[in-house]
């Protein structure tokens, strides 16, 4: 949660998990429409400031204004198609995209053969898929005014559809059905208008809907027929998980150059948040011969209506020819539960250049963060939850320092080393025992409040010219976590490694160009694993007498 990703300057809520992550290959969007990307880890600019952590900016492509062209990519994991030019005229310009996996569609004759195998099995459908598609429309008013109009929607969709039945003659006949349906992801809609002021004032104003949302629903579905005597017996339980955010956003840049060795920009923003932290859904039917009995009982959180703020500014200016020094200030305000939350968060970095070969850099940051995810520690799946800071849960906020050399060795690599220290404040893990699903007790009495820290040094050699190209990269990392406070221990008070900590992190990449036609890379990636608390001791459930299902699977 402490990593900005934006898609065309709107932020995306939980990009990288199974849709990026663990899928080789597949990014948050499709490369077909990536204009340019910007990713920074330190010095970071006053104009992000929701966030304490890295930055990763993309921005889509307008699209091909002279002739209509598209390409289609059937592989292994996903397939997808784009298409991209002009409509009714250059001035107005589109590029649209798709894309799907088709990991359920893959699975499926295998799932029919083991339902084939199994005499009580009568069905058995599931599988994972991701989706995304990509869309967007620009026009040019004149040579001062552009108006764009993007969207992106993307879900992963886990389910699962069992039934098993058990027949003796004709006289007794069972079924049990197993369901869940189980998806996740964003919608984003943004229109931003470009203006160019003066030559030397551009404005660029955007307002933007973002909804992020977690449904999952899991089913069972018991019928039991008997003739001699006559009886029927039939219930149905449905449990339902549901939680989300809708953001509604505007905002204003500026960029001003009164100078050519100043860089101004500045801005205002505003945003209104409505968060569902998380709502349980129970449906409950039983049915015996003339006796019905139903209930639906609903637990959760309520709805939490929150309204941010920010202003930032900043200056990008040269002192001679070696210095480069950026100054910016953010300020942000956050108001909810009528409680008023404000950040006053200073920045700077700086650059030295040395010589022609040789440059230094340094940086810091103070960020401040107004929404948590609340995380499972022992499973890295979307039952996170995002939860607001409220009266009783303070903001996060961090202190983060880096300085880093850079060494171009003239036709050979460029190699540099960088070092980093961040301190984190007012952190939020699940008490032990405590999970997103459970009793009717609200978030904010499942969670402990704490301190956090780390650091570590990235080794980096690269190569970008000629026909062999690549990097070969070493990162050394530690994070760790603190939970002292009286009544909110964890891990007995002791310090220990965070969810995300890994210790060692190596990459290495090679490209060669053989001619116009072929070339050839290769990828290598390791990384030491998560920290972990195995379990000590395990227990066996009671067996349901009369469900054939879970009796047929030795459950």
């Amino acid at each position: 949660d402490e990593n900005s990703v934006y898609i065309n300057g709107i932020e995306v809520y939980r990009p990288l998990l199974i849709s990026s992550g663990q899928q080789e290959g597949l990014s948050i969007i499709n490369p077909n429409l990536v204009g340019n990307i910007q990713f920074s880890t330190g010095g970071f600019s006053a104009e992000y400031g929701d966030r304490m952590s890295s930055v990763l900016d993309i921005r889509m492509n307008d699209g091909n204004n002279k002739k209509l062209k598209g390409n289609v990519s059937v592989g292994i994991i996903p397939s997808k198609i784009n298409l991209e030019g002009p409509l009714f005229s250059e001035k107005t310009t589109f590029n649209i995209s798709a894309r799907r996996t088709y990991y359920d569609i893959l699975a499926q004759p295998a799932l029919a053969i083991v339902a084939r195998n199994d005499d009580m099995l009568e069905k058995l459908r599931a599988g994972y898929y991701f989706y995304d598609l990509n869309a967007k429309i620009s026009h040019k008013f004149s040579d001062k005014d552009r108006l764009y109009l993007s969207s992106y929607m993307g879900d992963d969709v886990i389910y699962a559809n069992i039934r098993d039945s058990y027949r003796y003659e004709q006289d007794y006949k069972s079924e049990d059905r197993i369901k869940m349906d189980w998806d996740w992801g964003n919608m984003i809609h943004a229109l931003r208008w470009n203006h160019i002021i003066n030559n030397k004032l551009f404005m660029n104003t955007t307002a933007s809907f973002t909804r992020y949302r977690f449904d999952m629903t899991l089913g069972n579905t018991s019928e039991v027929t008997q003739k001699n005597p006559d009886s029927y017996q039939f219930s149905e339980m449905s449990l339902g998980y549901k939680s989300g955010i809708v953001d509604y956003g505007i905002k204003s840049d500026f960029d001003f150059s009164p100078h050519p060795d100043h860089d101004i920009k500045f801005g205002v923003g505003y945003i209104y948040h409505t968060f569902r932290p998380g709502v349980q859904v129970v449906e409950q039917k039983y049915e015996q011969d003339t006796i019905k009995l139903s209930n639906d009982t609903t637990i959760g959180n309520k709805r939490i209506f929150s309204h941010e703020t920010t202003l930032f500014i900043e200056d990008n200016f040269s002192v001679g020819s070696v210095l480069k020094i950026n100054p910016g200030l953010h300020y942000s305000t956050f108001i909810v539960q009528g409680q008023f939350y404000h950040s006053l968060q200073p920045r700077i970095s700086m650059r030295a250049l040395i010589n022609d070969n040789f440059s230094f850099k340094a940086g810091y940051a103070m960020m401040s963060q107004y929404i948590h995810l609340l995380s499972n520690s022992n499973i890295s799946l979307p039952t996170d939850l995002w939860v607001p800071v409220t009266k009783r849960i303070k903001p996060m906020n961090s202190h983060q320092y880096s300085a880093g050399v850079k060494y171009d060795l003239k036709n050979i690599a460029e190699f540099s080393a960088e070092g980093y220290y961040k301190s984190m404040h007012n952190l939020i893990e699940y008490k032990d025992g405590a999970s997103f699903m459970g009793s009717d007790t609200g978030w904010e009495d499942k969670v402990s409040m704490g301190e956090g820290w780390a650091y570590g040094v990235e080794l980096l050699a690269q190569r970008s010219f000629g026909k062999t190209t690549g990097w070969l990269g070493y990162t050394w990392s530690k994070s760790e976590r603190l939970f002292n406070r009286p009544g909110q221990e964890l891990n007995n008070g002791e310090v220990f490694p965070a969810k995300y900590d890994r210790r060692h992190d190596v990459s290495l990449v090679v490209s060669h160009t053989f001619n116009e036609r072929i070339d050839l890379s290769g990828t290598v990636i390791y990384s030491t694993g998560n920290a972990g608390t195995l379990a000590l001791q395990n227990y066996s459930g009671q067996i349901v007498p009369g469900n054939n299902f879970y009796n047929s699977n030795g459950m």
